[in-house]
């Protein structure tokens, strides 16, 4: 079982990834642990791996100053929970035009599942970025849901055809749950098989966070025609592009055509916030990602007025309402 990635633009960034069948794992305490760094051209990855019986969970920790792009080739079926925790995005992009594409952006989680991988992988440039990939053997989910995979709905349909899917179609917002329990699992303290019992625990749970949260979105969303979910996501994509740009509701209502109550209510369902938090999440990343970056040069004035805020104040309560903590801790760190 293996991964093969090429890059075109690099030779040196060529590799094959070697899985043990069934992603089984060696030794007494039935966990192991690795730590790889990447260095390249403005390119710098370390990536914290976590092996445990049916599962392989990779933290990786890095500066991107451009897109690291791949083109994948597995040999093997692939089922992945992500989480784009402080990154811009990662998208995949099948070969195959029947396959869905799997595209999670900074903030996101996806459970996704592609009978092999054959595709482009990019993982769009940011600098002090962190994602988790939690890969899943067949088996290993089959046997936490008794080889029944219908409390999945369609997704687990899917993986019994050998169909690739998306649980949801689409990512979904990381909630604070899932953020604590990925930092559980890499700040876990124990060792050996009580470290593999405590991680294996936690990606149970993670993944039942996961499955939750989706069916209750998806339950939320019923209402909504796929013409209008398509426009909707034509707006996020126009937010995103442009997240710095004055937006009425009348102007995106007008530029998705779709009326304004459904557009107001229909983003919130569809994505779990209001368009208004959403570029304001966005905004205040990058302000926070501009604190970092300045080294002190920058006030937190002059950055609280280039993300939208006439009053620093309601700048800092922003701030500390979406980290947990002020600008000036950041900055002074």
């Amino acid at each position: 079982m293996k991964i093969v990635f090429k890059s075109d633009d690099f030779a040196e960034l060529n590799f094959v990834r070697e899985y043990a069948e069934g992603f089984n794992v060696g030794g007494d305490s039935q966990i192991r642990e690795s730590v790889s760094e990447m260095d390249y051209r403005g390119m710098h990855m370390r990536t914290h791996r976590i092996y445990c019986p049916g599962m392989i969970i990779s933290m990786m920790k890095g500066s991107l100053e451009k897109d690291l792009v791949h083109i994948l080739e597995s040999d093997f079926p692939y089922l992945q929970m992500h989480f784009e925790l402080n990154t811009t995005g990662c998208l995949y992009y099948p070969n195959a035009k029947f396959e869905v594409p799997a595209e999670i952006y900074g903030g996101s989680h996806a459970l996704l599942f592609y009978p092999a991988l054959n595709g482009r992988l990019n993982y769009l440039k940011k600098p002090d970025s962190y994602s988790v990939e939690i890969e899943l053997s067949l088996d290993f989910l089959r046997k936490i849901f008794n080889n029944d995979l219908e409390i999945l709905r369609g997704f687990g349909n899917n993986i019994e055809k050998n169909h690739p899917a998306i649980m949801g179609n689409r990512s979904f917002p990381i909630t604070l749950a899932m953020k604590h329990i990925l930092v559980q699992i890499r700040d876990c303290k124990f060792a050996g098989a009580l470290k593999k019992l405590f991680i294996e625990a936690k990606v149970i749970e993670l993944l039942t966070l996961q499955i939750e949260q989706i069916h209750a979105l998806e339950a939320n969303i019923k209402n909504l025609k796929r013409i209008d979910i398509d426009k909707l996501h034509e707006v996020k994509a126009l937010l995103l592009a442009n997240v710095h740009s004055l937006h009425s509701i009348e102007e995106l209502s007008k530029t998705a055509g779709i009326n304004r109550t459904k557009l107001q209510e229909g983003f919130k369902q569809l994505f779990g916030t209001t368009i208004f938090a959403f570029i304001a999440g966005i905004r205040l990343e990058e302000a926070r990602q501009q604190i970092l970056d300045s080294g002190g040069q920058t006030s937190i004035a002059e950055i609280a007025a280039q993300s939208g805020y006439k009053n620093p104040q309601h700048f800092t309560v922003a701030f500390k309402r979406k980290f947990g903590f002020l600008p000036k801790d950041l900055k002074n760190n």
